[in-house]
């Protein structure tokens, strides 16, 4: 069995989300690697909790949860490929599904909403490699408002023809599971390698010690990429 964790990642220019692909046996090794990482960091540092969460943002920009340690750049960027470090160790692969946040606006807008397509793009990708793999797939993915709607589209294709969505699901079970990533390691593991991509593909860096920073950042988990497509409707 496979288990898929989903998040998503957007600016003025694209909207994506991002599966991380995680073998059964390796989940509790991933939640147990991110939960020691949490607590070193509340043992190096008082103002952090054990049970913060990694919400990649946060900890990259040092502001919610993680304003105590603003200053601390190289703890943070640390603590970050600490992090992804034991993303890359237990997870076999992910995926991103984008779209051209312009095009898509201008074309269907009024049809159709950008996180249920790329949801739905993401998940034929997602169904096809576990079909590859001989493995059914578990799909949990972040709380989102759009949840009734993807979790009804995806029931829909199991019987017929869905925009965002071709063929039948052969290994996706039952259907979407949609959580709070407060409550989910693994999700958050998601939401740091979706934010990290995001920068590293569509940001500009002015300082090169910055760029230089998401370069070797990135390089930890750039091997177990499979496939990403930007959709320009």
């Amino acid at each position: 069995m496979l288990l898929a964790f989903i998040d998503e990642s957007s600016n003025r220019l694209h909207y994506r989300t991002l599966g991380l692909i995680v073998h059964q046996d390796k989940v509790r090794l991933l939640l147990e690697g991110l939960n020691a990482v949490m607590d070193q960091a509340a043992a190096t540092y008082e103002e952090i909790g054990p049970d913060d969460e990694l919400h990649g943002h946060d900890l990259f920009q040092g502001t919610e949860t993680w304003a105590p340690l603003r200053r601390l750049t190289r703890a943070r960027i640390s603590i970050y490929r600490q992090a992804l470090e034991v993303v890359a160790e237990h997870c076999e692969a992910f995926f991103v599904e984008g779209l051209d946040r312009g095009s898509f606006q201008r074309k269907y807008a009024d049809e159709h909403d950008e996180h249920v397509t790329t949801l739905l793009h993401l998940l034929e990708k997602l169904d096809r490699y576990a079909d590859r793999r001989g493995q059914d797939l578990i799909v949990v993915a972040d709380e989102h408002h759009t949840a009734r709607a993807a979790q009804e589209a995806l029931r829909r294709t199991r019987n017929g023809t869905v925009w965002g969505y071709r063929g039948r699901p052969r290994r996706v079970v039952d259907t979407i599971y949609f959580v709070s990533s407060e409550m989910s390691r693994p999700v958050q593991a998601a939401d740091m390698v979706a934010f990290l991509h995001q920068r590293v593909s569509d940001v500009v860096e002015v300082d090169k010690r910055a760029a230089r920073a998401n370069e070797l950042l990135w390089s930890v988990i750039a091997p177990s990429m499979r496939k990403e497509r930007i959709w320009k409707p």
